[in-house]
Protein backbone atom coordinates (compact mmCIF):
# COMPACT_ATOMS: atom_id res chain seq x y z
CA UNK A 1 0.00 0.00 0.00
CA UNK A 2 2.87 2.69 0.88
CA UNK A 3 4.76 1.77 -2.57
CA UNK A 4 1.07 2.58 -4.28
CA UNK A 5 0.69 5.45 -2.80
CA UNK A 6 3.96 6.87 -3.23
CA UNK A 7 3.62 6.00 -6.95
CA UNK A 8 0.50 7.73 -7.12
CA UNK A 9 2.10 11.32 -5.43
CA UNK A 10 5.62 10.33 -8.27
CA UNK A 11 2.27 10.59 -11.00
CA UNK A 12 0.72 13.58 -9.78
CA UNK A 13 3.42 15.83 -8.53
CA UNK A 14 6.90 14.29 -9.76
CA UNK A 15 6.41 14.29 -13.59
CA UNK A 16 8.67 16.93 -15.42
CA UNK A 17 6.98 18.28 -18.75
CA UNK A 18 9.09 18.54 -21.85
CA UNK A 19 7.85 20.41 -25.19
CA UNK A 20 4.72 22.00 -26.48
CA UNK A 21 1.75 21.08 -27.50
CA UNK A 22 1.00 16.73 -28.44
CA UNK A 23 4.74 16.63 -28.49
CA UNK A 24 5.34 16.34 -24.78
CA UNK A 25 7.99 13.82 -23.09
CA UNK A 26 7.19 12.79 -19.50
CA UNK A 27 9.81 12.01 -16.51
CA UNK A 28 8.42 10.31 -14.16
CA UNK A 29 10.97 9.85 -11.02
CA UNK A 30 10.93 6.20 -9.59
CA UNK A 31 9.36 5.40 -6.56
CA UNK A 32 12.85 4.68 -4.72
CA UNK A 33 14.91 8.10 -5.99
CA UNK A 34 11.11 9.71 -5.12
CA UNK A 35 11.53 8.24 -1.31
CA UNK A 36 15.29 9.45 -1.37
CA UNK A 37 15.19 12.56 -2.14
CA UNK A 38 11.74 13.68 0.33
CA UNK A 39 13.90 12.28 3.35
CA UNK A 40 16.47 14.29 1.98
CA UNK A 41 14.69 17.35 1.76
CA UNK A 42 13.30 16.35 5.22
CA UNK A 43 16.78 15.94 6.52
CA UNK A 44 18.14 19.24 5.01
CA UNK A 45 15.41 21.58 7.02
CA UNK A 46 16.66 19.56 10.22
CA UNK A 47 19.70 20.98 9.52
CA UNK A 48 21.79 17.36 9.26
CA UNK A 49 23.66 18.23 6.57
CA UNK A 50 25.87 15.07 6.64
CA UNK A 51 22.53 12.99 6.20
CA UNK A 52 21.40 15.24 3.48
CA UNK A 53 24.92 14.74 1.39
CA UNK A 54 24.32 10.95 2.14
CA UNK A 55 20.72 10.53 0.84
CA UNK A 56 21.80 12.53 -2.23
CA UNK A 57 24.40 10.73 -3.03
CA UNK A 58 22.28 7.11 -3.22
CA UNK A 59 19.43 9.16 -5.12
CA UNK A 60 22.38 10.03 -7.97
CA UNK A 61 23.40 6.22 -7.98
CA UNK A 62 20.37 5.91 -9.26
CA UNK A 63 19.78 8.97 -11.57
CA UNK A 64 23.25 10.70 -12.21
CA UNK A 65 21.46 12.64 -15.23
CA UNK A 66 18.89 14.46 -12.47
CA UNK A 67 19.89 18.17 -12.18
CA UNK A 68 17.83 18.79 -9.21
CA UNK A 69 20.26 16.13 -7.35
CA UNK A 70 23.24 18.18 -8.44
CA UNK A 71 22.11 21.41 -7.67
CA UNK A 72 21.08 20.09 -3.85
CA UNK A 73 24.62 18.22 -3.60
CA UNK A 74 26.01 21.54 -4.67
CA UNK A 75 23.91 22.86 -2.01
CA UNK A 76 25.72 20.38 0.18
CA UNK A 77 29.10 21.52 -0.31
CA UNK A 78 28.46 25.21 0.61
CA UNK A 79 26.61 23.80 3.96
CA UNK A 80 30.03 21.57 4.46
CA UNK A 81 31.77 24.70 3.81
CA UNK A 82 29.56 27.47 6.26
CA UNK A 83 30.52 25.13 9.14
CA UNK A 84 34.00 27.19 9.53
CA UNK A 85 32.70 30.35 7.40
CA UNK A 86 35.95 32.36 7.94
CA UNK A 87 38.47 29.83 7.30
CA UNK A 88 38.71 29.74 3.88
CA UNK A 89 41.56 26.81 3.36
CA UNK A 90 39.30 24.73 5.04
CA UNK A 91 36.18 26.21 2.91
CA UNK A 92 37.74 25.87 -0.67
CA UNK A 93 38.08 22.13 -1.03
CA UNK A 94 33.65 22.36 -0.48
CA UNK A 95 33.48 25.09 -2.81
CA UNK A 96 35.37 24.21 -6.05
CA UNK A 97 33.20 20.53 -5.72
CA UNK A 98 29.82 23.00 -4.77
CA UNK A 99 30.42 24.84 -8.09
CA UNK A 100 31.56 21.41 -10.20
CA UNK A 101 28.23 20.05 -9.11
CA UNK A 102 26.40 23.33 -10.27
CA UNK A 103 27.90 23.36 -13.25
CA UNK A 104 26.95 19.82 -14.37
CA UNK A 105 23.27 20.46 -13.15
CA UNK A 106 23.25 23.86 -15.34
CA UNK A 107 24.60 21.36 -18.32
CA UNK A 108 21.76 18.92 -18.09
CA UNK A 109 19.13 22.07 -17.42
CA UNK A 110 20.35 26.06 -17.77
CA UNK A 111 16.40 27.12 -16.72
CA UNK A 112 17.49 25.40 -13.15
CA UNK A 113 17.19 28.49 -10.85
CA UNK A 114 18.93 26.03 -8.07
CA UNK A 115 21.76 25.17 -9.93
CA UNK A 116 22.37 29.23 -11.10
CA UNK A 117 22.15 29.76 -7.34
CA UNK A 118 24.26 27.62 -6.04
CA UNK A 119 26.97 27.86 -8.93
CA UNK A 120 26.50 31.83 -7.78
CA UNK A 121 27.59 31.33 -4.67
CA UNK A 122 30.32 28.96 -4.78
CA UNK A 123 31.75 31.30 -7.62
CA UNK A 124 31.99 34.53 -5.84
CA UNK A 125 33.14 32.76 -2.87
CA UNK A 126 36.01 31.33 -4.68
CA UNK A 127 37.18 34.18 -6.25
CA UNK A 128 37.11 35.65 -2.83
CA UNK A 129 39.50 32.62 -1.43
CA UNK A 130 41.62 33.74 -4.74
CA UNK A 131 42.95 37.33 -4.34
CA UNK A 132 41.52 40.33 -5.64
CA UNK A 133 41.69 39.76 -8.88
CA UNK A 134 40.18 36.70 -9.36
CA UNK A 135 37.22 37.86 -6.67
CA UNK A 136 36.69 40.91 -9.69
CA UNK A 137 36.82 38.17 -12.75
CA UNK A 138 34.50 36.30 -11.03
CA UNK A 139 31.89 39.01 -10.02
CA UNK A 140 30.44 39.26 -13.78
CA UNK A 141 29.90 35.34 -13.25
CA UNK A 142 28.09 35.65 -9.82
CA UNK A 143 26.27 38.47 -10.81
CA UNK A 144 24.68 37.22 -14.11
CA UNK A 145 23.84 33.38 -12.81
CA UNK A 146 22.46 35.24 -9.58
CA UNK A 147 19.98 37.28 -11.81
CA UNK A 148 18.96 34.30 -13.57
CA UNK A 149 17.97 32.74 -10.27
CA UNK A 150 15.90 35.32 -9.39
CA UNK A 151 14.62 34.91 -12.75
CA UNK A 152 13.55 31.50 -12.48
CA UNK A 153 12.92 31.65 -8.77
CA UNK A 154 11.54 35.03 -7.59
CA UNK A 155 10.38 34.05 -4.51
CA UNK A 156 13.75 32.73 -3.17
CA UNK A 157 15.19 35.10 -0.53
CA UNK A 158 18.41 33.73 -0.91
CA UNK A 159 19.09 35.02 -4.52
CA UNK A 160 18.65 38.79 -3.82
CA UNK A 161 20.72 38.05 -0.74
CA UNK A 162 23.61 36.85 -2.91
CA UNK A 163 23.00 40.18 -5.07
CA UNK A 164 23.15 42.78 -2.01
CA UNK A 165 26.55 40.61 -1.54
CA UNK A 166 27.95 41.18 -4.69
CA UNK A 167 26.54 45.01 -4.45
CA UNK A 168 28.33 45.28 -1.10
CA UNK A 169 31.72 43.77 -1.84
CA UNK A 170 32.04 46.08 -4.99
CA UNK A 171 30.67 49.04 -3.16
CA UNK A 172 33.37 48.36 -0.43
CA UNK A 173 36.48 48.02 -2.98
CA UNK A 174 39.51 49.66 -1.79
CA UNK A 175 41.20 52.34 -3.79
CA UNK A 176 44.16 49.59 -5.16
CA UNK A 177 41.19 47.04 -5.93
CA UNK A 178 39.21 49.56 -8.20
CA UNK A 179 42.96 50.16 -10.12
CA UNK A 180 43.00 46.33 -10.69
CA UNK A 181 39.32 46.10 -11.42
CA UNK A 182 40.27 48.83 -14.34
CA UNK A 183 42.68 46.99 -15.76
CA UNK A 184 41.12 43.73 -16.03
CA UNK A 185 37.65 45.37 -17.73
CA UNK A 186 37.55 48.65 -19.67
CA UNK A 187 34.17 48.93 -17.87
CA UNK A 188 34.97 47.30 -14.04
CA UNK A 189 31.47 46.56 -12.40
CA UNK A 190 29.73 49.25 -10.77
CA UNK A 191 27.86 48.75 -7.51
CA UNK A 192 26.40 50.94 -4.63
CA UNK A 193 25.53 50.35 -0.80
CA UNK A 194 22.30 51.49 -1.64
CA UNK A 195 21.65 48.85 -3.70
CA UNK A 196 22.72 46.58 -1.70
CA UNK A 197 20.61 47.26 1.46
CA UNK A 198 17.67 47.08 -1.51
CA UNK A 199 18.44 43.53 -2.22
CA UNK A 200 19.05 42.69 1.78
CA UNK A 201 15.58 44.41 2.50
CA UNK A 202 13.47 42.60 -0.42
CA UNK A 203 15.67 39.01 1.47
CA UNK A 204 14.72 40.02 4.54
CA UNK A 205 10.69 40.88 3.60
CA UNK A 206 10.67 36.81 2.42
CA UNK A 207 12.80 35.14 5.26
CA UNK A 208 12.50 37.64 7.81
CA UNK A 209 14.66 34.94 10.09
CA UNK A 210 17.71 34.40 8.06
CA UNK A 211 20.48 36.56 10.60
CA UNK A 212 22.61 36.95 7.44
CA UNK A 213 20.47 39.52 6.23
CA UNK A 214 19.98 41.39 9.75
CA UNK A 215 23.86 41.99 9.49
CA UNK A 216 24.10 42.73 6.02
CA UNK A 217 21.54 45.06 6.33
CA UNK A 218 23.15 46.57 9.40
CA UNK A 219 26.85 46.79 7.60
CA UNK A 220 24.85 49.01 4.61
CA UNK A 221 23.33 51.42 6.78
CA UNK A 222 26.49 51.91 9.12
CA UNK A 223 28.19 52.56 5.31
CA UNK A 224 25.14 54.69 4.61
CA UNK A 225 26.30 56.75 7.46
CA UNK A 226 22.69 56.08 9.80
CA UNK A 227 24.27 54.35 13.08
CA UNK A 228 21.16 54.49 14.41
CA UNK A 229 19.88 52.28 12.18
CA UNK A 230 22.92 50.41 11.95
CA UNK A 231 22.79 49.26 15.13
CA UNK A 232 19.00 48.51 15.61
CA UNK A 233 19.78 45.69 12.78
CA UNK A 234 22.93 44.45 14.85
CA UNK A 235 20.43 44.28 17.88
CA UNK A 236 18.01 41.93 15.56
CA UNK A 237 20.64 39.59 14.53
CA UNK A 238 21.90 39.29 18.06
CA UNK A 239 18.77 38.77 19.30
CA UNK A 240 17.36 36.11 16.28
CA UNK A 241 17.01 32.75 16.73
CA UNK A 242 20.61 30.71 16.14
CA UNK A 243 21.00 26.99 15.50
CA UNK A 244 24.18 26.53 13.51
CA UNK A 245 27.91 27.13 13.97
CA UNK A 246 27.02 29.46 11.35
CA UNK A 247 24.45 31.49 12.91
CA UNK A 248 26.19 31.86 15.82
CA UNK A 249 29.46 32.80 13.96
CA UNK A 250 27.18 35.56 12.21
CA UNK A 251 25.67 36.81 15.95
CA UNK A 252 29.33 36.94 17.27
CA UNK A 253 30.12 39.25 13.94
CA UNK A 254 27.01 41.42 14.77
CA UNK A 255 27.89 41.76 18.50
CA UNK A 256 31.72 42.78 17.36
CA UNK A 257 30.11 45.24 14.26
CA UNK A 258 28.02 46.79 17.28
CA UNK A 259 30.95 47.38 19.47
CA UNK A 260 32.56 49.68 16.73
CA UNK A 261 29.78 51.80 15.84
Amino acid sequence: MKKLMVLVMVLSFASVCFGQGANITVKVLPAELFELMAEADSAHEAKDYDLTMELLQKALELDKMNDEILWKISRGYFDFADRKPNDMEYKKPFLYKGREFADRALALNNESAGAHKWYAIHHGQIGEAEGTEQKIKNSYGMRDHTLLAIKYDPDDDANYHVMGRWHYALADLSWLERKIAGMIYATPPTASFEEALEFFKKANSLDPKDIRNMLYIGYCHDELGDEDMAAEWFKKAINADAETDSEMSLQAEAKEALDDL
